[in-house]
Parts: structure tokens; sequence; C-alpha cells
């Protein structure tokens, strides 16, 4: 599971209520690159794709590639300043 502090679920609709695309939902991921490996995606979405992991926390609808989930199950997203991974 994957989940969101109250800081960064008022920011995250903040800025979705900004955006003009219906049914948006926080895609997170991974992609190899970066000094550690990994590089962390964070980014807005609406279309689903095969294979995606889907949840649901704090009223956010949060959307994992299958690849990406293995990195990320038990992270939770917050906000200082960013949202972060």
């Amino acid at each position: 599971m994957i989940t969101v502090t109250e800081a960064a679920k008022k920011q995250a609709i903040r800025l979705m209520d900004e955006d003009e695309k219906d049914n948006l939902f926080i895609r997170v991921g991974v992609q190899g690159g970066g000094c550690s490996g990994l590089m962390y995606q964070l980014e807005f979405d609406n279309i689903e794709k095969e294979g995606d992991k889907i949840f649901e926390d704090n009223g956010l609808k949060i959307v994992v590639d299958k690849k990406s989930y293995l990195y990320l199950v038990g992270t939770t997203l917050d906000f200082s300043g960013g949202l972060n991974v």
C-alpha cells in the first residue's frame, strides 16, 4: 500500500483543481538512473493502464505501475515545499 499524509493531500487537491482534466489521480513510479540508481516519478494522470496497482488513501487515488510497485510498497507521500516520495 502507498499512503498519503494530510499535507500532501491538501497540496495535491489544490494542484489538481488547477488542472482542466477530469478524474485526476496521482501516478507514482520509478525509473533506472539518478544517484541512487533510481529516479522517482510523481505526476497527475487520468488514464489507468493495464497492470496498474490502484490504491486510495486519505481520499486520494494513487496509481503505480506493476514494476514500480515492487520498489514503492510501503511508501508514504508527504509535502514539505514539494510533494516527496
